[in-house]
């Protein structure tokens, strides 16, 4: 009697690897995609740390945070902070600016201070590796000062219509939006780009007012100082004496081949 041969065994490893669920692998290779602008940040935080590599960006969150925390404190650090960053659109014609600079470092609410030390990982401390701390703050405060007294203006002359804006104008995320409009151009990040986009849709669906036309300008201002700002990849000029002098040795090498 012939005996067949047994059929040879099925690996469970195999069928489990043939099954495998690729959704995983796609959402990490998605969110890389979408993280991509931050890459050469994340390599020099790995290498010299967050407070070396953006001190300006980590400064203003703590400055924030701490002028955030006196204003909620019945106390003279309360008063210090609402003569130099309590800015309301109702103060423009009298043109005491001070409050308008430093209403860029109060925010009222808790998510804001949460949101305002995230924005620093995301987006402030990457545009401040790639553009430097002195020009951020520069582009910073042009698109804070900009945006709040075209809106202010804007206001005055429909003759204070808005309620939104009858209170205190203050908060870091017309800073925030600039940032982040100038980080989408400087890195070309396509995720960054339409996130802002999507993100400046939505509040002025949701709030259609003055106070989100004001993000609206701001994320102009910040496309505008990133065209300035943005590193060139243009090569740089040859100074003189080396431009001859690499002539002569590529002349040299010619007139060598020859012989």
């Amino acid at each position: 009697m012939i005996r067949r041969p047994a059929a040879p065994a099925r690996s469970s490893r195999g069928c489990r690897a043939g099954w495998a669920d690729p959704e995983p692998g796609r959402m990490v290779a998605g969110l890389g995609w979408v993280m991509a602008y931050q890459r050469p940040f994340r390599r020099r935080v790995a290498g010299d740390g967050l407070v070396a590599v953006a001190p300006v960006s980590v400064g203003y969150a703590l400055v924030t945070l701490v002028v955030s925390a006196l204003w909620r404190e019945p106390t003279a650090g309360h008063r210090a902070v609402a003569a130099c960053c309590a800015w309301r659109a109702a103060d423009l014609p009298q043109g005491q600016l001070l409050p308008l600079f430093g209403s860029a470092l109060l925010v009222r609410r808790p998510f804001e201070a949460v949101w305002t030390v995230v924005a620093v990982w995301l987006l402030l401390g990457p545009l401040e590796a790639m553009v430097g701390g002195r020009r951020m703050l520069v582009l910073g405060a042009v698109g804070h000062v900009v945006s709040t007294v075209a809106i202010d203006l804007c206001w005055l002359a429909t003759g204070r219509a808005d309620a939104g804006l009858a209170g205190l104008d203050v908060g870091t995320s017309v800073v925030v939006v600039t940032a982040t409009a100038a980080l989408a151009v400087c890195t070309g990040s396509l995720p960054l780009a339409l996130a802002l986009a999507t993100g400046l849709a939505v509040d002025l669906a949701a709030t259609p007012n003055l106070a989100s036309v004001e993000h609206l300008v701001a994320a102009a201002v910040g496309v505008a100082g990133a065209l300035v700002l943005r590193p060139s990849h243009r090569p740089e000029p040859i100074p003189g004496r080396l431009a001859a002098a690499l002539v002569g040795q590529a002349r040299r090498a010619s007139a060598h081949r020859r012989t």
